[in-house]
């Protein structure tokens, strides 16, 4: 084979990863230009050529030889992948993408693997890394090879300064009203999410943990009541409110949670964020959704420290890809790899296993407690896998993680049969928790799920949209409660007020507040005006330790 100039293998990179590897950009840029007209063409065209003059800048500052098969051979199939996934399920990549891909587990990293990313990735990514390695360059001296990209760069500016002007203005309008089109740009927003999380992490590292809540203390219970508590907060996966039927949906998704008495859903919650990486810590940290970042979160202590600081017996049980540092300083057990005789359609293990010895560990409890399990709720993209074969109810069900090989139908089905065992699991909890009150234990439950879930809706699938441009399927969760009589009796609760007030706007902000206030821990770090339950209470308590007129619990967005 002839050997070939720097500038042209730098040249066929860059049109190659421009427009094979970026045909979901490209896709994104044409519905947002909704080109009409022969000046709307002549700026898409004038788009292709910049991204591809940018490309080559790029790689002319890495264009030595050895280093440039380097760099080629991880960054072409890491941009395939990225590019598989953002056009086969809609997402974008950024930091907080990066973040959830490094962090995730294999049971859900195997659940993203199939045959045509396999088939996608060699074809697009790996075999041209292995051309542009083998293929021959033209010898020449550096000297001559620094001249050449300064004579490329001053002609490939000042012509694409001249180009791209006319446009100036739609360049601008795209970028602003469309942010998502300058984030589906790859590998730029590979490496610009990598760089924001590798900063994050950094920041993580920098510092000691703060301690948060110091002054935590019980307050004596009412009337002198001894008995032990329960306490258990339920955090779901990927669950959407608008298919729960408790919200209203048509089929019958939660037919057991409608039948519990004493039962208070909140059809008006939203989350902290639409992945878990950020919306299980942001729920715990206190640090509200307008303040919280990961790295803040990391480096002081959350709900369950100050809980622990309080005297509570605190535990995690996951059966899912971690707690994400909440659980870091307390009792946790992982029982998502934990072997279980059921009637699985899958080997998976089902969110029952969180309920597996409650019942046996009530009757034991001599301490106040509280429990959270950590659900794999409607984790997707396979979705059949998340429920046994008798909760299936919902059929046929798409059984595919490549969602085009399935009718709309179909994974609407599988989604909900998701919804319909957590409604069982739910249920069963409850009964389980009603039953404790024989066993002299006072007993209470919240649930809410860590973000929503995109079923198609604008071509969307899955979650992990930028928070600011997130369609309300994502960040629209589902969050019930449940408190048994003796615990509403112990904490002088209005129940009838409670259901009364269910249609308050809420959120994920709440938690925090409201967890403190129903166990009666006092510190100056609690906000009464973030306690879903402390309007409804007959006598209320501040941080402070002082009577308080009862007000309602404000949202914070």
């Amino acid at each position: 084979m002839r050997a070939l100039k720097t500038e042209t293998i730098v040249v066929a990179a860059s049109v190659w990863m421009a427009l094979a590897l970026n045909s979901p950009f490209w896709l994104r840029f044409y519905r947002a230009v909704e080109p009409n007209g022969i000046s709307d063409w002549l700026f898409l065209a004038v788009a292709v050529v910049g991204v591809v003059a940018c490309n080559a800048m790029i790689l002319m500052i890495i264009a030595h030889r050895p280093v440039f098969r380097v760099v080629m051979a991880v960054v072409l199939p890491v941009t395939a992948a990225a590019s598989y996934f953002m056009g086969q399920y809609g997402i974008i990549i950024d930091g907080s993408m990066i973040r959830n891909a490094i962090e995730t587990d294999t049971r859900e990293a195997g659940d993203l693997i199939s045959a045509s990313l396999i088939v996608y990735v060699l074809v697009l990514g790996v075999l041209p890394a292995v051309a542009l390695w083998f293929v021959p360059w033209q010898p020449r001296p550096l000297r001559d090879r620094i001249v050449a990209a300064f004579k490329t760069s001053a002609v490939v500016l000042p012509l694409l300064g001249i180009l791209a002007y006319p446009f100036f203005g739609n360049f601008l309008s795209v970028l602003r009203e469309h942010k998502e089109v300058r984030m589906a740009l790859t590998p730029a927003n590979v490496i610009s999410g990598l760089l924001h999380y590798a900063n994050q992490q950094r920041r993580t590292i920098a510092a000691p943990l703060q301690s948060y809540g110091d002054d935590a203390v019980r307050r004596p219970s009412a009337g002198g009541n001894l008995r032990p508590r329960l306490f258990v907060i339920v955090v779901g996966e990927s669950a959407r409110a608008e298919q729960f039927s408790l919200n209203g949906y048509a089929r019958p998704t939660t037919p057991r949670l409608a039948e519990i008495s004493g039962l208070v859903n909140y059809p008006n919650a939203s989350s902290c964020s639409t992945d878990t990486a950020h919306s299980v810590p942001c729920m715990f940290s206190g640090l509200g959704w307008a303040n919280f970042s990961v790295p803040a979160a990391a480096l002081r202590e959350n709900l369950l420290d100050v809980l622990r600081r309080a005297g509570f017996d605190v535990i995690w049980r996951d059966n899912q890809s971690g707690c994400k540092g909440v659980c870091a300083r307390i009792v946790t057990q992982n029982l998502s790899t934990q072997a279980r005789d059921t009637s699985a359609m899958t080997d998976e293990t089902h969110d029952d296993v969180l309920l597996d010895g409650l019942r046996e560990q009530i009757a034991t409890l001599s301490r106040d407690t509280v429990l959270v399990l950590h659900m794999m709720g409607s984790h997707g993209p396979a979705y059949w896998k998340r429920v046994p074969a008798t909760f299936a109810v919902f059929q046929p069900v798409c059984r595919e993680i490549e969602f085009s090989r399935c009718t709309p139908q179909e994974l609407i089905n599988a989604y909900d049969n998701t919804i319909h065992y957590t409604d069982h699991v739910l249920a069963q909890l409850i009964d389980t928790l009603d039953g404790a009150s024989t066993l002299n234990v006072d007993a209470a439950m919240i649930y809410l799920s860590d973000h929503g879930e995109s079923l198609g809706e604008r071509n969307l699938y899955l979650h992990g949209m930028p928070f600011a441009i997130a369609p309300s399927q994502q960040t629209h969760i589902p969050m019930l409660t449940w408190l048994s009589p003796g615990f509403e009796e112990r904490v002088m609760l209005d129940h009838a007020c409670l259901q009364k007030s269910a249609d308050a706007s809420i959120s994920h902000d709440h938690l925090f507040h409201s967890v403190l206030g129903v166990l009666d821990v006092a510190t100056r770090v609690y906000d009464p005006a973030l306690d879903i339950y402390h309007a409804c209470r007959t006598t209320a308590v501040s941080g402070g330790g002082q009577s308080v007129p009862v007000r309602p619990a404000s949202h914070v967005r």
